[in-house]
């Protein structure tokens, strides 16, 4: 049986054009700029271990430590005589692997989670619900610290404690859909065609909702690379000699008025990464929201 969706058969001019089109022909240049950030950092991330070796990465040089700004370190170095760039360029493929992996895994198991308790409205998804709303009244960030206190520090407990961190909000997030779309008309259709509540689940409603898995899990990455930075900064991240943003930050707090750049750097480009998220994730709900008001 072919999914049944809400789509109209008449096409959008909007999505023919595309997200790209719709920005410039709304002349949204702040949000195209910030997209631009996100290719920039994405394509650093990515090309990381041909721009820098590990080596030159992690390399104690004292004698080098705290160089100003120049041609052959354009962002000087750090405490230990470590070039910035090469730094910031590894930071960024630790902070946006620890993003996407952790968005991934709180995506997959809160959309599970919640069209199974939306589509079945029993005792058990009651119960459910219930403990996603205690995990949700839980403060976030030390929820997060005690997974990671559990399993220790390093990138894998950094991604765990976020994305177990943010399942709940999902889960809250995608059962309202889910429980208003088996009431639909095309929802009936389907059980009374005979399908299976696996087919009508995963087949005709999910995809209903794929938007939405869009557009959150856009605004969630600004969020998880937030709170990784932050309990890298309480120690809570990779060790050292990793180079990510958080803990960065936190090593070059003894010098932020003798050498700010060691703290610019890092924390400029946190800054920049996350306010492109985030304006990249709002331009795109009111691209794929009908009902926003800023749509055309």
């Amino acid at each position: 049986m072919a999914p049944l969706t809400l789509a109209s058969s008449t096409p959008d001019p909007k999505r023919r054009q595309g997200f790209l089109g719709y920005l410039i022909r709304r002349r949204n240049y702040t949000v195209l700029a910030a997209a631009a950030v996100m290719v920039v950092f994405v394509a650093a991330a990515l090309a990381a271990p041909l721009l820098y070796d590990w080596e030159t990465t992690t390399r104690v040089v004292l004698d080098k430590a705290l160089l100003p700004l120049s041609m052959t370190y354009p962002l000087g170095t750090d405490e230990l005589g470590r070039d910035m760039v090469a730094r910031l360029v590894w930071g960024a493929r630790i902070t946006l692997v620890v993003g996407v992996v952790s968005v991934a895994i709180a995506m997959v198991v809160g959309v599970v989670i919640g069209a199974l308790c939306g589509y079945y409205e029993n005792w058990l998804s009651s119960t459910v619900m219930r403990l996603m709303d205690f995990m949700i009244a839980f403060p976030r960030t030390l929820f997060a610290i005690i997974i990671v206190t559990i399993f220790g520090s390093g990138v894998v407990s950094l991604i765990l404690a976020i994305g177990i961190s943010t399942v709940p909000a999902n889960v809250r997030l995608f059962r309202g859909p889910v429980l208003a779309l088996k009431r639909r008309q095309f929802t009936t259709a389907a059980k009374a065609l005979g399908a299976k509540d696996s087919s009508i689940l995963f087949s005709h409603i999910l995809p209903n909702t794929m938007s939405l898995v869009i557009i959150q899990g856009t605004l969630s990455l600004a969020e998880a690379i937030l709170i990784g930075a932050g309990l890298s900064f309480l120690g809570l991240g990779p060790q050292p000699p990793t180079p990510e943003w958080g803990a960065m930050i936190a090593a070059s707090r003894a010098h932020i008025t003798s050498h700010p750049h060691v703290i610019l750097v890092p924390g400029l480009a946190l800054f920049l990464v996350i306010l492109s998220f985030n304006l990249v994730g709002d331009a795109l709900r009111d691209y794929i929201d009908p009902r926003s008001k800023k749509a055309l």
